[in-house]
């Protein structure tokens, strides 16, 4: 059973960070702006998707201008 004391020092407590965290400045941003890998494109930055043909679980072959204009998921995964 928790105690009455117990409860309201802990609430204490988490009313102290909460107004901690809210008073406290936001972080400035980096200094530098890294730059994305090779191969990567930056928020904003369109990239067509490279030309390519699978096949689909049944065998038949799935092709990339297929897809233009539609969402595409892309699952990537691997057993070690």
């Amino acid at each position: 059973m928790i105690r009455q004391r117990e409860v309201r020092s802990h609430l204490g407590l988490f009313l102290l960070l909460g107004l901690l965290l809210t008073l406290s400045p936001p972080r400035a941003p980096a200094a530098g702006s890294p730059t994305p890998p090779e191969g990567l494109a930056t928020p904003g930055q369109l990239t067509p998707m490279p030309a390519f043909e699978l096949p689909d679980p049944d065998g038949n072959p799935v092709r990339s201008e297929e897809l233009r204009g539609k969402v595409v998921m892309i699952r990537f995964w691997a057993s070690w």
